[in-house]
């Protein structure tokens, strides 16, 4: 991880804090082992894996650093929200949120964050704050149209 993104020292530092990192090569005429256990079909790739090696993520091909921070933090979500710790995935994605209010990835950290505060919670209101968020400030995205049932919700 030494080009593009991964050069940056926020990307590094927050890789060394959060993720184990493992740089494999790819060879494309003779494929890797791992290449294809994991189903590399382009580089970068980047894995979001748990302890038990399970993949929770996938990212392909180049992200700006904003971006891929913010991808960073909602693969820790993801991993969470997946293992059904929905207040540490509730926290990941509120980063997200807070900390990368441009990033490709929003609408879909506001949708999750949402999903994971009612299973936290068992209340609904959180799924319809999602929807109302994701209409008012996201409404073509993909999020947005799969937050539509919530908008039955009461406020």
């Amino acid at each position: 991880m030494n080009t593009g993104p991964y050069s940056d020292e926020r990307v590094q530092k927050f890789v060394g804090e959060e993720y184990i990192p493992l740089k494999s090569e790819c060879f494309w005429k003779e494929r890797t082992e791992l290449m294809k256990r994991f189903a590399i079909a382009w580089t970068p790739t980047f894995l979001f894996q748990d302890s038990t090696g399970k993949v929770h993520r996938k990212l392909v091909g180049y992200i700006p650093i904003d971006d891929f921070l913010a991808q960073l933090k909602f693969g820790r979500g993801v991993i969470f929200f997946e293992k059904e710790r929905h207040d540490e995935a509730v926290k990941w994605f509120q980063r997200v949120m807070d900390e990368h209010a441009h990033s490709g990835v929003l609408p879909e950290a506001v949708f999750f964050r949402g999903v994971a505060e009612y299973k936290k919670t068992h209340q609904a209101s959180g799924l319809r704050r999602a929807y109302d968020t994701l209409s008012e400030r996201y409404p073509q995205s993909e999020w947005a149209r799969r937050a539509e049932p919530y908008s039955q919700i009461p406020r």
